[in-house]
């Protein structure tokens, strides 16, 4: 069985600016099937451009059922850089790293490594990126899991731009599971960005995300609001 994914997972995006800071929110809300169950994840973030590119951002995580309520769930360290030179080429490249220190110190680290792809195209964006995740120092050995996002969104105007976005888990990286246990997960999409004050500005970006194999959740609904400086 694919192991369960964070409602609240996100999109990355290839791109970084110098010296920017930010606080970040993310909150994701689940309804699992079978049953009625549901699960929210919510964390909240500070990050820094260290150089044209590389950003880091550490994070602090929190889970929530009906059967357990909300807990304090983890702490994650995230790396972002650019691999290529910006305007240089029709389509950049990037490199997602995370490390998680989940508080159950049974379930050991978590670790995340993928390219990330992005390109433009008349006034729309693409983002399709490739993420394998793996366990170490858990009590479960747990095989390396393969995953993917895709992002499409088109540039509007910079306070709305509608899109779609899709999450996908297929399981085992070497041996995929069988579809019926896959997670994939699609719906509309709309992002944005509001002035604050005179250096500060407001990103935003949510989706409404359907299950479209047995072992995804029925619905699901994300969003995250990022406040730079």
């Amino acid at each position: 069985m694919v192991p369960f994914i964070s409602p609240s997972d996100y999109v990355y995006t290839v791109g970084v600016e110098a010296g920017e800071r930010e606080v970040d929110f993310k909150y994701g809300r689940a309804a699992l099937r079978p049953g009625d169950d549901q699960k929210a994840a919510t964390s909240v973030g500070l990050g820094l451009g260290v150089n044209e590119a590389w950003f880091t951002e550490v994070y602090a995580k929190w889970e929530q059922s009906l059967q357990e309520g909300q807990h304090f769930d983890a702490v994650e360290w995230e790396n972002r850089f650019v691999l290529t030179e910006r305007g240089a080429l029709p389509f950049e490249l990037g490199l997602v790293t995370e490390v998680e220190r989940p508080k159950d110190r049974s379930e050991g680290y978590e670790l995340k490594l993928g390219p990330l792809f992005q390109t433009r195209f008349a006034r729309w964006q693409l983002n399709a990126n490739v993420l394998l995740t793996r366990s170490v120092r858990a009590d479960q050995d747990i095989p390396p899991q393969l995953g993917y996002q895709l992002q499409l969104k088109y540039r509007l105007g910079p306070t709305f731009e509608p899109g779609v976005q899709v999450f996908g888990q297929m399981g085992d990286a070497s041996h995929w599971s069988p579809v019926t246990e896959q997670s994939h997960r699609a719906g509309p999409a709309f992002f944005g960005s509001v002035p604050v004050g005179t250096q500060q500005r407001l990103r935003y970006n949510a989706a409404w995300l359907r299950g479209l194999s047995e072992g995804a959740p029925r619905d699901t609904f994300r969003v995250q609001v990022e406040l730079e400086f």
